[in-house]
């Protein structure tokens, strides 16, 4: 079968991502009604890993793992964290049920095209992604040929691995009693045609704690997440756009209610030299301390932070 034919966007597609019994349709939650079911708890549990750069560079990993023994994985970050993710995902078993990637960038989806080239091992049952299209990819002339092979080796890849693009944000589903809810998809009409603007948001829930992952989301997709899906962004986690810095703007952070910083953040991101003044970790900072958040998870400072 060609692969291209082969990736789905409709709902019963969707609905197929459920590890277990079948998965009703997925509903699109707006509204007072909808709140309320979506407010409801799970009955599953997961921990999460915030898994630190092999090589103290800029990178996203994240490694969860539900009370039934599931695994799901976000993003996974460069080639050179391959080796480490190997050890991560061997101690989990070698197989991963659900890995998300945010958006095409090197720093986010290189670990997984890796793992899918050369398993060595690891299987990988679903992946969920939300495609820029071909004919975009151009928007960033220096990402374009690496993101062009890595949707070909997901292209290329069949051993037992479903390919799910999502085009339709506000889509739910449920793995192992963990709810799971896709806030923004790829998206053309913003204005600022990059591939951190389209970043596909997470929001990630069990009995007792929730998690928001925002990828490298900038301001313009931050708002039209924030003015959609407000009521779906407080969380317990919020993992900090674009590594913490030139993110989501200080309005979104501002709004939403969190009570957790989790920092996919290398040191000389975390604590800039003064002559990387594009570097804007330390606005966000500021930003957190008025706030009034005083707990943050590092992954330059808290190699491999767990949370059970």
């Amino acid at each position: 079968m060609d692969r291209r034919n082969f990736i789905k966007t409709s709902a019963a597609a969707v609905a197929a991502l459920t590890v277990g019994p079948a998965a009703a349709a997925p509903t699109v939650l707006r509204g007072k009604k909808e709140k309320n079911r979506y407010g409801k708890k799970m009955k599953g549990h997961f921990s999460l890993t915030q898994i630190s750069s092999a090589t103290d560079t800029i990178g996203e990993s994240y490694l969860m793992k539900t009370r039934g023994g599931k695994v799901i994985m976000v993003d996974g970050g460069y080639a050179s964290d391959v080796e480490k993710l190997r050890r991560h995902l061997a101690k989990a078993g070698n197989h991963v049920d659900l890995w998300m990637i945010t958006h095409p960038h090197e720093d986010h989806m290189e670990a997984l095209a890796t793992i899918l080239a050369d398993p060595q091992g690891i299987t990988v049952r679903r992946v969920v992604y939300s495609r820029v299209p071909d004919e975009f990819l151009d928007c960033e002339k220096g990402s374009a040929d690496n993101a062009r092979g890595y949707y070909r080796v997901m292209d290329n890849f069949m051993d037992g691995t479903d390919f799910v693009n999502v085009h339709q944000a506000g889509q739910r589903f449920d793995i192992d009693g963990i709810g799971i809810m896709i806030l923004s998809v790829a998206d053309m009409s913003l204005k600022r045609r990059l591939y951190n603007e389209q970043s596909m948001i997470i929001r990630m829930w069990d009995d007792k704690k929730s998690v928001v992952f925002l990828g490298d989301a900038e301001v313009e997709r931050g708002d039209s997440v924030l003015a959609q899906y407000r009521e779906f962004l407080d969380c317990d986690y919020l993992q900090m756009a674009h590594h913490g810095q030139n993110g989501v703007s200080e309005q979104f952070y501002k709004t939403i209610n969190f009570r957790a910083c989790l920092w996919p953040t290398p040191s000389w991101v975390w604590d800039p030299a003064p002559e990387n003044n594009w570097l804007k970790t330390r606005d966000t900072r500021r930003w957190m301390d008025e706030k009034g958040i005083t707990e943050h998870h590092v992954s330059c400072l808290e190699e491999d932070w767990t949370l059970l």
